[in-house]
């Protein structure tokens, strides 16, 4: 069936109409292009309006026990990788209690592998499941960077696919910005305030007075401990590619079918089956962190620092615990937190560093859903060799929560300034 769909899903997006459609497959070997439409061409319809209600072919739905919505960014350089990865999803045997409903935008300058250029506009799409062919709603472009339309999408996946348990997965946001249809170069990725915040407005809009069960990011955004803590009042769980992995994929089968299966599961069993499948699908566990337990994680951190500031002496130990942690990593992503804070309390020759640095470990097992007493490597944290302005700018925007709670930036100051152990902070 996924091989099916993967073939068959770019027809059934080209062929969506403003109204609304489910499509069925074509015919044994035919290419399933629109009327009128040949190869690399653009397809008709992209001035569908952006309103939308449920119509005669996809009735409304009752209360599910969860809706998981998947606010999937492809119009970059992955819009491939996002066709294969909607078959993946819809795989799986869904059923009544399980709502996956998915946004996702194309970049219209890239063509598939059979040649046909990818719609522009964005597309709501309703998974099934079990390889039958999805309910497709062409809209407008939209800028998937903006946070406005992250807020909107949020509160009308919710309010139209209403359930007793939410899942947000964010998918591509680590690799690019939305290009537009490929007309805007150099472009960025929502910040992690910007995306926070949208996330809590739309909860607001759509009458969810408690958090998300489940906040993950997919596809080329590693797990970072500074992400999941801005995020622990918007989501009770966070999940995300290990630290050192820039595209290690979710166990989409795996874990709606276990959904399905298990629909009473919680936001906290959920990820702790999917970060488990993702490490039998491709030898590397996703991370799956409790946001409730991230204080714990952010007191000790800020123990370590002040106890690395008072004793300037271990600095060079701290580098080297950073080295090592480093080493490990994918170029560009973050390296294990877990992996710093042994290594400094293996190395740092110092009592209360080497005492603060273990509660940080114990700290690590402590947040992690899957670790079952063992050191959690999957989560990373900003560990920077590059000390240019616009790198700490950017490091700054990303972990404004972490610092001012723990004065992590103090310690990395320390590190980039040479050392000089006055506990002075970058923070703004």
């Amino acid at each position: 069936m996924r091989a099916a769909f993967a073939r068959l899903a770019l027809p059934v997006l080209l062929l969506a109409t403003a109204g609304g459609c489910t499509v069925g497959a074509p015919a044994a070997g035919t290419a399933g292009a629109p009327p009128g439409a040949s190869n690399g061409a653009e397809h008709a319809g992209d001035d569908a309006p952006s309103s939308w209600s449920p119509s005669a072919d996809e009735p409304a739905r009752g209360e599910a026990r969860w809706t998981v919505f998947v606010y999937a960014n492809g119009d970059n350089g992955r819009s491939a990788d996002l066709e294969a990865e909607l078959a993946r999803m819809n795989d799986a045997p869904l059923g009544e209690d399980v709502h996956v409903v998915v946004l996702a935008d194309w970049n219209a300058g890239l063509t598939d592998r059979e040649g046909r250029r990818f719609p522009s506009g964005s597309d709501w799409i309703t998974l099934p499941g079990g390889g039958a062919a999805p309910t497709v709603h062409r809209e407008r472009e939209q800028d998937f960077d903006d946070p406005a339309v992250l807020r909107a999408a949020l509160a009308r996946a919710y309010r139209e696919h209403p359930a007793e348990r939410h899942g947000l997965i964010v998918w591509s946001r680590g690799e690019a910005g939305d290009t537009q249809d490929g007309t805007r170069a150099g472009a960025s990725a929502m910040s992690t305030s910007a995306m926070i915040a949208a996330v809590r407005a739309g909860l607001a809009d759509a009458g969810i007075s408690g958090a998300l069960d489940v906040l993950g990011l997919d596809s080329y955004a590693p797990a970072r401990v500074e992400v999941a803590y801005a995020a622990r009042d918007v989501a009770r769980v966070y999940v995300a590619n290990r630290a050192d992995h820039d595209g290690t994929s979710w166990a989409y089968p795996d874990a709606f079918a276990f959904l399905a299966r298990t629909p009473s599961a919680t936001g906290t069993d959920f990820a702790a089956f999917e970060a488990a499948a993702a490490g039998a699908q491709n030898a590397r566990p996703h991370a799956a962190i409790r946001t409730d337990k991230l204080e714990g994680l952010a007191s000790a951190t800020a123990s370590l620092v002040h106890a690395v500031a008072e004793r300037p002496a271990v600095l060079p130990r701290v580098v080297d615990a950073i080295a090592v942690a480093a080493s490990s990593a994918e170029a560009g992503w973050a390296p294990s937190y877990a992996r710093f804070a042994s290594e400094l309390a293996r190395t740092a020759d110092d009592a209360a560093v080497t005492t603060a640095a273990e509660l940080v470990v114990a700290a690590l097992v402590d947040v992690s859903v899957q670790a079952s007493g063992a050191v959690p490597e999957e989560l990373g944290i900003g560990l920077p060799f590059d000390a240019s302005p616009a790198s700490a700018a950017e490091y700054l925007e990303t972990a404004r929560a972490w610092c001012a709670r723990t004065g992590w930036d103090a310690l990395l100051t320390s590190f980039l300034t040479g050392g000089s152990g006055d506990g002075s902070s970058t923070r703004p």
